[in-house]
């Protein structure tokens, strides 16, 4: 699977899993919470966050949203690693998705609590997918460009970023 590809479905997995999250904690659906206003604060901290963590330890570029998901694993990118088989990459991913959107509706429904930050996380998945599906293959592609190579993800860790394999292309 390219990379390009994987932040797409990725990035869309996260969006899907944000909203599954915001319905499930909607305000007086399954739990009470007067404060919907606080997805804001989730939203922008979550952003922040992993804009200041990758700028200031993989030297993204802060004014590049999309480099903020790929630097460390383009810069750490080796020729011929591998490559992930895509239909296998995307049921990982999926799985994923469904089992955090079961375990997290279950937590929310039966414990009835936790609606605000349920509400909050979700939102804020949802602005980190839109960061990882739009801004970031663009960046990638950019990159492909100007180093004349095309990425692949070679492995994924349970937590981190994916491992890529580059391979040359002539011009």
């Amino acid at each position: 699977m390219t990379y390009r590809e994987y932040l797409r479905w990725e990035g869309v997995c996260s969006i899907v899993l944000g909203l599954a999250l915001a319905l499930v904690a909607f305000p007086g659906l399954f739990v009470e919470h007067g404060r919907p206003w606080i997805a804001l604060i989730y939203v922008v901290t979550a952003l922040a966050a992993v804009a200041t963590w990758n700028v200031t330890r993989h030297r993204a570029v802060l004014l590049r949203p999309g480099s903020w998901r790929t630097e460390a694993s383009l810069r750490g990118a080796q020729a011929g690693a591998g490559t992930l088989e895509g239909s296998w990459l995307r049921r990982r991913l999926t799985v994923e998705t469904s089992i955090w959107i079961v375990a997290v509706a279950a937590w929310v429904i039966g414990a009835e609590q936790s609606g605000s930050l349920v509400w909050g996380t979700g939102w804020a998945s949802v602005a980190f997918g839109v960061l990882t599906a739009v801004p970031s293959p663009a960046h990638v592609r950019r990159v492909q460009r100007e180093r004349r190579e095309v990425y692949f993800v070679a492995e994924r860790p349970g937590v981190g970023t994916p491992r890529l394999s580059s391979v040359s292309v002539d011009p």
